[in-house]
């Protein structure tokens, strides 16, 4: 990976989660959707000046490219960031999806369940309401049209 990084806001959990998983700064794995997006949008730096950041923001490392060598490629763009965001939310809801999908067989309270999985995601459990209804908001919008992705365990005699 280069030495170049851009930065990105994203929702605080979001950030922890990516910090967590990918570190700090953010390495994607190689051939992940994230760093195919990363090397389509960069392009070379419009100026001489980098871009301010805060805290808000999470440090991503630009992937090595042999089409756009990062040592000139290595800006993104304010919709080329959005698109990064997008894979990154994309790829976060994915992820909890398939881990919290299974909550019904746990035999603990659906918050418990959450606390725990936000503790074992380097998420703060204060954003666990948060990520709850993000859960909940997926899981009822295909419920509202007859699709249920819920597991459900065949019942053995």
């Amino acid at each position: 990976m280069s030495k170049f990084v851009f930065y990105i806001e994203v929702e605080p959990f979001i950030k922890q989660w990516l910090i967590h998983s990918f570190g700090n700064p953010v390495v994607f794995p190689a051939q992940s959707i994230e760093n195919a997006t990363i090397r389509r949008f960069t392009q070379k730096q419009p100026g001489p000046v980098p871009e301010p950041h805060d805290d808000k923001d999470v440090a991503i490392t630009v992937p090595d490219s042999k089409a756009k060598d990062p040592m000139l490629y290595n800006y993104l763009g304010k919709h080329g960031k959005k698109a990064v965001a997008e894979c990154i939310n994309d790829t976060f809801k994915m992820n909890m999806w398939a881990e919290l999908n299974d909550l019904s067989d746990v035999g603990c309270s659906i918050m418990k369940a959450i606390y725990s999985w936000c503790e074992m995601h380097g998420i703060d459990v204060e954003y666990a309401w948060t990520i709850r209804q993000r859960y909940y908001r997926m899981r009822d919008s295909y419920l509202k049209k007859g699709v249920d992705l819920r597991r459900k365990k065949r019942i053995h005699d």
